[in-house]
């Protein structure tokens, strides 16, 4: 128990949530498997699905019981997705969706993005995690931690294309300018 709530992965599993959207090629993203998670964090999933109505009523079948459920559209002409909320076990939970496929989501690689700089300085989380706490999203706190110019999502996005060398070079830079 975290924060009088269950481990984010016995909520996962409780609900079959990987299983019953396994057609849906889902993944877990957000803090809790990064492990900057605070009180309020919910536990977030991507989607992909060719058709989004599928999507809704597969998770509408098997979540519509859950406290707090709704469904959510966005329609925007570069591409549209499917919200899911609900609660269960103190949790707050998202499934998103959208045509796009996961690898190419940006949810999916901010994740990717942070849990590559976290593996290379796990240090990093308790920093990310006080800033969270204050009240700072995460891309913003990556931001601002990292000294990243511009807005924090795409600023955070951009480390995607940058070599190891090049993310340790940036860390160590914000790390030893703090320390001015």
């Amino acid at each position: 128990m975290r924060f009088g709530r269950p481990d984010y992965q016995f909520v996962l599993d409780r609900l079959g949530l990987l299983t019953n959207l396994a057609s849906f090629d889902p993944i877990v993203i957000g803090t809790p498997p990064l492990g900057l998670d605070i009180p309020g964090s919910d536990i977030d999933i991507a989607c992909h699905a060719t058709d989004l109505e599928e999507f809704a009523v597969a998770a509408a079948s098997a979540y519509s019981h859950m406290p707090d459920f709704a469904i959510a559209t966005q329609d925007r002409p570069e591409n549209s997705a499917v919200r899911v909320l609900f609660h269960s076990d103190g949790w707050p939970i998202e499934l998103f969706c959208q045509s796009l496929p996961v690898s190419q989501q940006w949810g999916v690689r901010h994740f990717f993005v942070e849990q590559r700089i976290l593996g290379a300085f796990p240090q990093l989380g308790d920093e990310i995690v006080a800033l969270k706490a204050a009240g700072l999203k995460t891309e913003p706190a990556f931001a601002k931690l990292l000294q990243l110019r511009g807005d924090p999502y795409e600023a955070v996005l951009a480390l995607e294309a940058c070599s190891d060398a090049e993310i340790h070079g940036l860390v160590n830079e914000a790390q030893h300018s703090s320390l001015d």
